[in-house]
């Protein structure tokens, strides 16, 4: 394995875009990007309220003014990616909020994000990792649709939908440099699973909205993109497109298949851990894959196990 962290928070994925280490949970986890032109930025997905100062020095070693960010624009509302959007927006006199129709009301009141989120990981994890939740006023959002373009400057950022992790997650195709900012929507990966002649990335699906249907079109929508490379949110960008989208649905149909055979979503997260493990690079245990992507793990296995306890029920109407 390499080196598994950049000591730098910035790193350049194409001339004029950045992508800024957010710090949550750890080193080389959760990434925004910050992308500028002509006096211009924007910035891409905001990690959590922890990671504003951050981003805000990354802006200041950028010679980027903060009145001259245009855009904040969270991927989806998963508080990863966008528990810092409202603390960061008041650090931003002029930007505006672009987000995907369906995340708008949880951003003017991230209430019941906050209590699924409680739900989800328990008050301690919550108050540690993401409180509190700023809200982002109405009058400075701007729901992005399908196909929308925003521009940087004159850089021009084409908005897709890209539902399947989620169902209000946006990706934003930079044209100047062939770069898909693909959020949760292109898999996870971490320093040292991505490397010339081998990769390893894992399909993240948790609760509450996850879609096969629609996560298999995504990846297919991707590819006839043609991206140069897709840089996620977690964690390295992949040159690769082709053989990770393959990856991806490969390793995401097994997990079907064992969420079907699982007796509970603890069975399953083994079958997980287990099964996934021969996807691994050679030099790669199963040890680091429970270190490195046990939380990704555990998600995956709550969402698959959500989703077919709603099959069943589908199927007893």
């Amino acid at each position: 394995m390499s080196e598994r962290s950049n000591a730098d928070p910035l790193t350049e994925i194409a001339p004029g875009l950045m992508r800024c280490d957010t710090g949550y949970l750890r080193s080389g986890h959760t990434a925004c990007y910050l992308l500028f032109n002509g006096g211009h930025a924007a910035i891409i997905d905001t990690g959590v309220g922890a990671s504003i100062p951050g981003i805000l020095d990354a802006l200041a070693r950028l010679d980027i003014a903060r009145d001259a960010v245009d855009w904040v624009i969270p991927s989806h509302v998963h508080l990863d990616h966008a528990g810092g959007a409202g603390a960061l927006m008041q650090a931003l006199p002029n930007a505006r909020l672009g987000i995907h129709p369906s995340g708008a009301e949880h951003m003017a009141d991230p209430s019941r994000l906050e209590a699924g989120v409680r739900a989800l990981y328990g008050d301690e994890f919550f108050d540690r990792e993401y409180a509190p939740l700023t809200p982002v006023a109405r009058e400075r959002m701007a729901t992005l649709d399908d196909g929308e373009t925003v521009f940087v400057g004159q850089r021009p950022l084409e908005v897709l939908h890209t539902p399947g992790h989620a169902w209000h997650h946006l990706s934003l195709y930079d044209v100047d440099s062939a770069v898909l900012i693909a959020g949760d929507a292109f898999g996870a990966s971490y320093p040292g699973y991505i490397q010339e002649r081998s990769l390893f990335l894992v399909p993240v699906v948790p609760p509450p909205q996850f879609n096969p249907e629609a996560y298999r079109a995504t990846l297919a929508r991707i590819i006839a993109l043609a991206p140069r490379r897709v840089a996620p949110a977690h964690f390295p960008a992949i040159d690769q497109v082709e053989t990770a989208a393959s990856l991806l649905e490969e390793m995401l149909d097994a997990a079907i298949e064992w969420t079907w055979q699982a007796a509970s979503a603890a069975d399953l997260n083994q079958r997980l851990l287990d099964g996934w493990c021969r996807w691994l690079p050679p030099d790669a245990t199963r040890e680091q894959l429970e270190r490195d992507f046990g939380l990704d793990i555990w998600l995956t296995s709550e969402g698959l196990w959500l989703w077919r306890s709603k099959q069943e029920r589908k199927a007893a109407r």
